[in-house]
């Protein structure tokens, strides 16, 4: 059985990312590896927000808590994965760590001259995974 590797930050985009994994899941009899990234930046700003690292975890299952939901309606194996670092890096460092049938991350809408300048985790992801990768919008 494969794996289908979503990246998902609880966001709308990542909720129609989700769908489509589940659609690749299910034609290829796939589990999915739903993989959050904690930056330092959302560490700090969940740190100055809540009352303790027990109310931090919380609300971040609250977050991703839609995603595991509709995975289990599906009937979809799945695995939560949560990393910590810089997202486009440990993202795609994760990524290829082993051999996924699909990489599918949501799109973030930045115009041109931002990913141009800046980069972004979805631009990141489908030039350097190794597997296939699907952008949704």
């Amino acid at each position: 059985m494969g794996k289908v590797f979503l990246a998902a930050d609880g966001s709308a985009h990542s909720k129609r990312a989700l769908e489509k994994a589940i659609q690749l899941a299910k034609a290829s009899n796939a589990s999915i590896d739903i993989v959050h990234v904690i930056s330092a930046k959302e560490s700090k700003e969940a740190a100055l927000n809540s009352t303790g690292k027990i109310d931090l975890e919380t609300k971040r299952k609250q977050m991703l808590k839609p995603l595991f939901d509709l995975t289990e309606a599906e009937g979809i194996a799945y695995e939560y994965i949560e990393l910590r670092g810089e997202p486009d890096v440990e993202l795609v460092k994760y990524a290829n760590h082993e051999p996924y049938e699909y990489v599918v991350v949501g799109s973030r809408g930045l115009n041109t001259f931002q990913e141009f300048v800046l980069g972004s985790v979805s631009h990141k992801l489908a030039k350097r995974a190794l597997a296939p990768v699907i952008i949704v919008k």
